[in-house]
């Protein structure tokens, strides 16, 4: 932005991100290109419950025209707009009588010649189609294939919804709250084109629907968005499930939609967009399909809660529950739950210790310094690994029903060890003494190495006595590479460099470059997730970062469009009587977790997300910007306050500090759970220490003449010198804060590095105050 604009002005981002959409830069269009076999259809169909009783279904032209049903009362008008690669659709549908039987209305995108091999794509819910081996397995699931086989079987996944590896038809039904955005399509990796769906979370008050219906016998497969969502004859669940098979997840639950009636003279009008593109890769595929997400939806901009306020909440309720007598900060209240103890890294473990290192001078910091000293004296088996799960003098397997206590998530090492690097970092910048820690750090980084040497990956888990895999085909462990890339600057060790580059090659190879990361959490076997995508980019960031080869960044850029797939992008109207609802709660920005657990969640488990500030740093493209305003900006309002608790399902309120993992836009857990929050301390208070240390209130690039707020603040440019700006900052909440403010010359590849909290400029702002202040270059 120029000097002197209003830096924060969200209008003025949601224009430039428009400018991005219509004057796309990166498709190569041949002449002679081919248009993709396609055929449109209005549907209208009759329920008695969520079963259908009859349908009509109209072949039409994506042009302007009207259509009249002759079994159903009413008649379907469409009016179209030209969009580039694309049309806009706004099909108003009128009734001239009364309806006396629940129906809905559908616009269908009918594919030709279809292949299995076409990538199919729900955001936050299907990526390639989900087609893995599905099994029934109760929750938590863990399934060891038989002995030899655990690296070459197909990936396994529970009964969660997917496209059938052999079955000639299958089916994907989800409304629109199951999805990050409101869309589906595919990719045809043989034409190199890729087709999109696209519309609105809601039409008429109520939630639509998507469906994609495969027919490999007719060689087609169909995309359909319907009014009101109806996914018929069967739904996903998650819970108990009346078969009397337990706890678990069930794609084939009963369904509890229905149609609607509608009355005489009432009009309903869906508005839809298509979109088609020639000559791209999968790479551009998921580029479009982020910069037309908002096409329909623009997400509002809100203040909230500041970062430092909902900082100061978490940090107090973590000195007040989270703080255990053998000396370690937890990663739960409730320490008679081992799970709730100690667990490496993923939801904290050994992580939530380093915002407090960074940021505390007194007591925080010297229970960080404990914590790893703990992790290190008492955690560590003699293989070098760390134990997963730890509580009340006993160790515990990753493995959940298996009476081994050596079984381990990978993620949870790859984890853990990124983030002791980066406070071994800082403890060595900082003038601390390290020697304590280097040779039991070094130990785990040659475990890493030896399981690579030995497999050429590392698989999703392992056995840490005999250092075998137990489980592959897995991306869980990602964030080794980073790790490794950190290990090497900071022992200066070429064959741990060495190993996360043939790490990030595999990855790239094998992951990445189909379109799909997974199994990060422990408990979704092998499905598709958020949380292994954001790992794998804050890894090739930290791989460029530390070799600057060009290759590693290009991966990064892959790897940052496929994890914003997993960012809500719109905000979901919540019922009016819901919990969320009434707090006003703006889903955007929140993070799908992963294609089995089917909520969306306040940040990145477990990161702060400033990767996308050093993809902007590495490229220049201020996009990434606002995908980071997006995540940070949400996640305060998730923060349960002393003056303003958070409700939950069990009717009692979360503790001040408290935050909860669910944002509850889809009925996966039952209806009644939409918009709701459950009891409980989950793994977001540590994305939002994390935000607070890494990711600046305002921050100011005077190598692009960029600023950018994060935080709830407002901020003006008043005046920009050649080595100094002048702000004005004003705070619209009801809270007080400090808002961290920083200084970049982005052209300058040092100046933030690994830990640059202490180049921030803290500035104290009351509530509703308003200051001038100067930030110098």
């Amino acid at each position: 932005m120029t000097p002197g604009e209003q830096t924060n002005n969200l209008a003025l981002l949601y224009e430039i991100r428009c400018m991005q959409y219509f004057t796309p830069d990166f498709y190569l269009i041949s002449e002679n290109r081919k248009e993709p076999t396609m055929r449109y259809s209005l549907m209208c169909k009759s329920f008695n419950g969520s079963e259908v009783l009859d349908c009509e279904k109209f072949s039409v032209n994506l042009e302007n025209s009207q259509y009249t049903f002759s079994r159903y009362p009413c008649s379907a008008s469409i009016t179209t707009h030209t969009l580039p690669h694309g049309q806009r659709l706004d099909i108003t549908l009128s009734f001239h009588e009364v309806t006396t039987v629940p129906m809905n209305f559908s616009l269908s995108m009918e594919a030709g010649q279809w292949k299995k091999s076409n990538y199919v794509l729900m955001p936050g819910a299907v990526y390639n189609g989900n087609r893995f081996t599905s099994l029934p397995l109760p929750y938590p699931p863990y399934y060891a294939p038989p002995q030899n086989s655990q690296l070459t079987d197909a990936e396994v996944i529970t009964s969660i919804p997917h496209l059938d590896i052999e079955k000639t038809q299958s089916r994907i039904s989800l409304l629109s709250g199951d999805m990050a955005s409101s869309l589906c399509g595919f990719y045809d990796l043989n034409d190199q084109s890729g087709s999109v769906l696209l519309s609105e979370h809601q039409c008429g008050g109520y939630y639509t629907g998507f469906t994609v219906d495969e027919n490999q016998v007719d060689r087609q497969a169909s995309f359909v968005l319907s009014v009101p969502g109806v996914r018929e004859n069967t739904q996903y669940f998650f819970g108990d499930q009346n078969d009397g098979q337990g706890f678990r997840p069930d794609v084939s639950a009963p369904s509890q939609d229905t149609g609607a009636l509608f009355k005489q003279g009432e009009t309903l009008t869906l508005t839809a967009c298509v979109f088609h593109w020639q000559q791209i890769s999968l790479w551009d595929f998921f580029k479009q399909v982020n910069s037309s997400k908002t096409t329909l939806e623009i997400p509002e901009h809100f203040y909230n809660v500041p970062f430092y306020k909902a900082y100061i909440s978490i940090k107090e309720k973590y000195q007040r529950e989270n703080f255990i007598e053998e000396g370690y900060y937890s990663v739960g209240t409730d320490w008679n739950i081992p799970q709730q103890c100690w667990q490496a890294g993923w939801i904290g473990g050994g992580m939530n210790s380093y915002p407090f290192l960074l940021e505390d001078t007194s007591e925080a910091r010297q229970r960080a310094l404990s914590t790893l000293r703990f992790i290190f004296s008492r955690l560590q088996h003699p293989s070098g690994w760390v134990f997963g799960m730890y509580g009340n003098g006993k160790f515990y397997g990753d493995g959940f029903d298996s009476n081994s206590d050596t079984i381990l998530l990978v993620r949870k090492n790859a984890d853990l060890l990124y983030f002791v690097m980066k406070q071994l970092l800082w403890l060595s910048e900082n003038h601390h003494s390290t020697i304590e820690f280097e040779q039991p750090v070094r130990a785990l980084c040659d475990a890493f190495v030896r399981l690579f040497r030995k497999y050429g990956q590392l698989g999703q888990f392992i056995d840490m006595a005999t250092e075998e895999i137990v489980i592959g085909n897995s991306a869980g462990a990602c964030m080794a590479v980073g790790a490794l890339a950190l290990a090497s600057e900071y022992f200066q060790s070429a064959e741990y460099l060495d190993v996360a580059e043939q790490l990030g090659e595999y990855y790239y190879n094998n992951y990445l470059e189909k379109g799909m990361l997974n199994g990060c959490p422990g408990e979704i076997c092998q499905a598709p997730d958020s949380e292994a995508a954001f790992a794998m980019l804050e890894s090739y960031l930290q791989l460029y970062e530390t070799t600057r080869k060009s290759i590693w960044l290009s991966y990064a850029e892959y790897t940052c469009e496929i994890a914003m797939t997993w960012v809500m992008s719109y905000d979901f109207v919540f019922p009016a009587h819901s919990t969320a609802a009434k707090r006003g709660v703006h889903s955007s920005g929140t993070i799908f977790a992963n294609a089995q657990n089917k909520h969306s969640a306040p940040g990145i488990c477990t990161l702060s997300g400033n990767s996308l500030l050093k993809l902007f740093r590495f490229t220049g493209n201020a996009k990434y910007l606002q995908d980071l305003h997006a995540i940070a900006h949400s996640l305060p309002q998730y923060v349960s306050l002393a003056e303003d608790l958070e409700f939950t399902l069990e009717k009692k309120y979360l503790p001040p500090g408290y935050m909860n993992e669910r944002v509850q836009t889809s009925d996966w857990e039952g209806k009644e759970t939409v918009g709701e929050f459950l009891y409980g301390s989950n793994w977001p208070e540590v994305s939002m220490l994390l935000t607070f240390v890494e990711v600046p209130g305002v921050y100011v690039d005077f190598t692009s003449c960029t600023v950018q707020v994060f935080d709830h603040v407002e901020c003006y440019v008043t005046q920009w010198d050649q080595d100094s700006i002048h702000l004005e900052l004003y705070n619209p909440t009801a809270y007080s804060t400090m808002v961290t403010l920083l200084a970049d010359e982005r052209t300058n590849a040092r100046r933030l590095t690994h830990n640059y909290f202490g180049n921030m400029k803290t500035v104290p702002l009351s509530a509703g105050e308003r200051i001038q202040i100067e930030l110098k270059k």
